[in-house]
C-alpha cells in the first residue's frame, strides 16, 4: 500500500508527511480515535483517498485519508482490542485456562502496564462475562506467584509486567523499603507474613525489616499510637513466622 500512498501524495490528494503514517494504518487494519475508540479498517478508497472504517456506534464511516492521518493511530494486530475483534473466543477460553497470559497481553498491549481499573475495562463485558471480582481476585494470587509481574498494593497503581524474574520476597522487600510512612510499611509487613510460607529466605531479610519497624515505632508511639501498636503486632507476628 505504500507504493499506493506515494503515487496518492505525488497528485497532490495527500501530504508527502502523510504516507509513513497511513502505511502503518493500513497495514495494521486497526486503529484508536481519541472519541470515537477502537475501529477496524475495512476498505481504502485511493479514488476518493478515504477509508471505510467500523467504530463501535459508527459503522461503515468514511474518513478522508489526510484526516486519518492526522487523527488514528495504529493498532497492532497482536494488541487485545484487535484480538478482541477478530478471535474474541480464543480470549474466552485463555481466561479461563490461563489467566495469567491473557493479563501478559492486556499489559504488553498498553507497554508493559495498566491499572487494575483499565484491565477491567478492556475485559469486562467482552472476555469475561460474570465473577469479575472473583475471577480477578484468583488471578491476583497467580499473578503474584509469578516472579514477572508487579502487584501493587494500592488498586490504583498500573500493573506491570517485566521480562526480568525477580522473587515475590524481592518484590516484596523493595516494597517496604519504598513504603512512606509506618502506616504504608504495616501494609507491606502484612503482606510479608501473609506469603511467609512461601518465603524459604524471609529469616534472612528480617532483620532489615525489624530496624525499620522499630525505628519508625519509636516515632509513632505518641503521635499515632494505634498505628505503633498494630506495627509492633506485626514485628512479633513476623519473627515468630520466620522461626
Amino acid at each position: 500500500m505504500r507504493e499506493e500512498f506515494i503515487k496518492l501524495a505525488a497528485a497532490g490528494k495527500i501530504e508527502g508527511r502523510h504516507i509513513e503514517p497511513l502505511t502503518a494504518l493500513a497495514e495494521s487494519g486497526f486503529c484508536l480515535h481519541r472519541s470515537w475508540g477502537f475501529g477496524r479498517i475495512r476498505s481504502i478508497d485511493p479514488v476518493f483517498a478515504r477509508f471505510t472504517i467500523d467504530f463501535p456506534n459508527k459503522p461503515g464511516h468514511t474518513m478522508d485519508l489526510a484526516f486519518a492521518a492526522e487523527t488514528l493511530k495504529p493498532i497492532p494486530k497482536d494488541h487485545i482490542l484487535a484480538r478482541k475483534a477478530t478471535n474474541l473466543a480464543e480470549l474466552r477460553q485463555m481466561a479461563a485456562t490461563n489467566p495469567v497470559g491473557l493479563i501478559r497481553l492486556v499489559l504488553e498491549s498498553y507497554h508493559g502496564k495498566a491499572t487494575l481499573e483499565q484491565i477491567e475495562q478492556v475485559l469486562v463485558p467482552d472476555v469475561i462475562g460474570e465473577d469479575w471480582k472473583k475471577w480477578w481476585e484468583t488471578t491476583k494470587r497467580q499473578l503474584k506467584k509469578d516472579g514477572h509481574f508487579y502487584v501493587p498494593l494500592k488498586k490504583t497503581d498500573p500493573i506491570q509486567y517485566q521480562d526480568r524474574e525477580t522473587s515475590l520476597q524481592e518484590r516484596l522487600l523493595e516494597e517496604f523499603r519504598a513504603a512512606k510512612g509506618l502506616k504504608a510499611r504495616v501494609t507491606v509487613a502484612t503482606e510479608l507474613l501473609k506469603n511467609a510460607h512461601e518465603l524459604p529466605e524471609l529469616s534472612a531479610a528480617l532483620p532489615e525489616v525489624i530496624e525499620m519497624l522499630n525505628a519508625e515505632i519509636a516515632t509513632h508511639q505518641r503521635t499515632q499510637p494505634a498505628v505503633a501498636l498494630e506495627a509492633i503486632f506485626i514485628r512479633d507476628d513476623l519473627r515468630a513466622a520466620a522461626g
